[in-house]
């Protein structure tokens, strides 16, 4: 085998090699390239399908408690949405069929028994032709249907067969190119390497070789070879033309180094041993605030104006005796046009041919303030009584300060590093890291109650505020949490009204609304009382923030919540829900003419104009819906709001700007 090898040419010899290996490495990285992709489209079809399924699951929830299987139907026809789901069998508990989606398009192939174990073990499984995956139906953590969805492979399979076709047309253009190279380099090295050693066996025979002329002019080393070997034919000179072009590079760079001078930044000042400035560079003027000609002849004592005269000049002195240079000193100097002090980073060298001292004085008065106040915030980081961490945008803890480590009991070098999830209960959590990342995201701020997991495998209740900032001079973002240790009884009242009530309207919010009506409805029976709920919805609310922006739309809310406390008694609440929604519990109602009196002061006061600006006044409507809670009907609050809503949806159908009752008001309470 050697001796094959050793026979074939230096042209053989570096062709095979090179196709070989192209080749080789062309299709590892397919193959490769192949299965990353595939494993890229599985979880994107597998992710959006559970996407999809849990959207859908969380509208089949009153649909299944309630066994209403039309609407079921109607739900399930959801999927339709995603063309490769071929089957959907929602099931109860008990493996019996609820409801069920068929696509007709595509034809569903069930599971092996193998398959069916697969998917009981990991909730899904990828099949030769099939996606089969199982989703349950939530209600309070509990399962209470299950989904079996079945999903075409389709669109997998023609990719395959497209990434066959495409990367075998890229190996036939790739052997194409490769030939082309081989046959370029045999142009570029092989033949004048060849011609080469012809001239070469030409010298050592006394034979006058002439110049070698390459099939192709290349700039090279080989063209650079034979060009050197064709110079030792010229005559000597070609050295007094080398002179020369030496001699103007040291011109050129002369040259460079005034301008580098003239541009630098730093005041530049050449010294003579008795202190006096005899030369100077322009940036005297933005340093010193004295001209480069004015400054040539002054003291440079005089022209510093140091916080310390005596002491600055025995360190000059020295300095221009030559026995200790200035060395990136600070130094106070004189007072700029607003009357604040300068301060100098001095550094000097000598210059031992002239005899004297070059000074580079730069004004540092900016960057002292910065790392003063980079130091005094430190300090606050570091006493900080309140646990503070810095994320990066992907969740890595980057900081932490002493306050962390003593409330949660991770050591720095145990956090630092690590993504923020080791302090959280994910199982249990998940809901709220969602919830925290859509808020960043939208306004790059959430605030609320969350409980940290400790090293020790304790729980902290702790109040968060999360910011979201943007890095200086960067597309990066970090995320700043301040947790506040809610154990303090004296905390936990203050930070009561933040964790009830909407920040913007300042009127409770949902969880607050929710502790107020389980309260009204544990001593409704006793008082044998009704009390009505009351969905608005403004209308149109969304063109209000597309036409003049969500700051006006912020504006318009805190309006009418105003209104709405204005409009209700004192014993009633006012609560925001989210976006344009509000709940009002009128507590407790006399007649239904007192309702309907509410209800169309209500309307009054919000169609009412609203100014936001002195030529922009608009009017917005609402739609409202009421519901009576009567002291014999035992309900949960969802259900109570529910059904709120519910008429306030048929009053948005009837026209807007209506009062719908989803039940009647019985007259044995008038």
């Amino acid at each position: 085998m050697s001796r094959l090898i050793d026979r074939l040419s230096l042209s053989q010899r570096l062709s095979i090699p090179v196709m070989g290996f192209i080749v080789l490495a062309f299709i590892s990285l397919q193959f490769i390239t192949y299965q990353t992709f595939l494993k890229i489209e599985k979880d994107n079809l597998l992710s959006q399908t559970q996407v999809l399924a849990n959207g859908v699951g969380m509208n089949l929830t009153a649909a299944v408690l309630f066994n209403d299987h039309l609407d079921g139907t109607e739900i399930m026809s959801a999927f339709s949405a995603a063309p490769l789901v071929a089957r959907v069998r929602l099931e109860h508990p008990d493996h019996s069929l609820f409801v069920q989606y068929i696509n007709p398009d595509i034809e569903f192939i069930p599971p092996t028994t193998e398959e069916k174990h697969d998917v009981t073990r990991q909730s899904y499984h990828f099949g030769p032709e099939m996606l089969y995956l199982t989703v349950p139906v939530m209600l309070d953590n509990e399962p209470i249907a299950h989904m079996h969805i079945g999903v075409s492979l389709k669109t997998l399979q023609e990719m395959r067969t497209t990434h066959f076709q495409v990367s075998f047309m890229l190996l036939l253009a790739i052997i194409a190119l490769t030939a082309y190279i081989i046959n370029r380099v045999q142009s570029w090295v092989i033949h004048p390497i060849s011609q080469l050693n012809l001239a070469v066996n030409r010298i050592i025979k006394d034979e006058s070789p002439s110049p070698i002329t390459p099939q192709t002019q290349t700039y090279d080393e080989v063209g650079e070879l034979v060009s050197c070997f064709n110079s030792m034919q010229k005559k000597l000179n070609e050295r007094d033309a080398e002179i020369r072009a030496t001699l103007s590079q040291l011109s050129e760079e002369k040259a460079f180094a005034d301008d580098v001078i003239a541009t630098v930044q730093h005041a530049l000042l050449v010294v003579n041993q008795t202190g006096i400035i005899t030369l100077a560079n322009d940036a005297t003027l933005s340093v010193l605030d004295l001209p480069a000609v004015k400054a040539k002849g002054l003291s440079l004592t005089d022209i510093l104006h140091t916080e310390h005269p005596h002491l600055f000049g025995s360190r000059l002195e020295a300095a221009l005796n030559g026995q200790q240079q200035f060395d990136h000193e600070i130094m106070k100097g004189g007072a700029t046009s607003s009357g604040q002090p300068r301060t100098y980073q001095i550094v000097s060298r000598p210059l031992e041919h002239r005899k004297q001292t070059l000074f580079a004085i730069e004004d540092v008065t900016k960057r002292q303030q910065a790392e003063q106040q980079q130091k005094m915030a430190a300090q606050v980081f570091e006493s900080s009584q309140d646990a503070i961490m810095l994320l990066s945008d992907s969740g890595i803890i980057n900081m932490v300060n002493p306050a962390f480590s003593r409330f949660l009991g991770y050591h720095p070098d145990e956090a630092i590093g690590r993504h923020f999830h080791i302090m959280f209960d994910l199982g249990k959590d998940s809901k709220i890291e969602l919830a925290i990342r859509q808020a960043l995201k939208k306004t790059n701020h959430w605030h609320g109650e969350m409980s940290p997991v400790c090293k020790d495998g304790s729980f902290i209740p702790m109040f968060l505020r999360i910011n979201r900032i943007q890095v200086s001079h960067s597309d990066e973002f970090q995320t700043v949490v301040i947790a506040s240790d809610l154990r303090s009884m004296k905390k936990m009242r203050r930070l009561e009204h933040l964790a009830t009530h909407d920040p913007l309207t300042n009127l409770a919010n949902r969880s607050k609304l929710h502790q107020e009506l389980v309260q009204v409805l544990s001593k409704q029976k006793s008082k044998n009382s009704v009390f009505a709920v009351l969905f608005i919805d403004l209308d149109d609310f969304k063109t209000v923030n597309d036409t003049y922006g969500h700051s006006a739309g912020d504006k318009v809310l805190k309006i009418i919540a105003e209104r709405l406390l204005r409009t209700v008694r004192k014993s009633d609440m006012v609560a925001r829900l989210a976006g344009d929604e509000f709940v009002t519990i009128i507590n407790p109602v006399a007649s239904r003419n007192d309702i309907s009196f509410t209800c169309e002061r209500i309307l009054a006061r919000i169609i009412e104009p609203i100014s936001l600006g002195k030529k922009t006044q608009l009017n917005i409507g609402a739609s409202i819906g009421c519901y009576y809670v009567y002291p014999d009907e035992s309900q949960k609050v969802d259900d109570i709001l529910r059904r709120a809503d519910k008429a306030m949806y048929g009053a948005k159908l009837s026209g807007k700007g209506r009062i719908i009752e989803f039940n009647q008001f019985r007259k044995n309470y008038d």
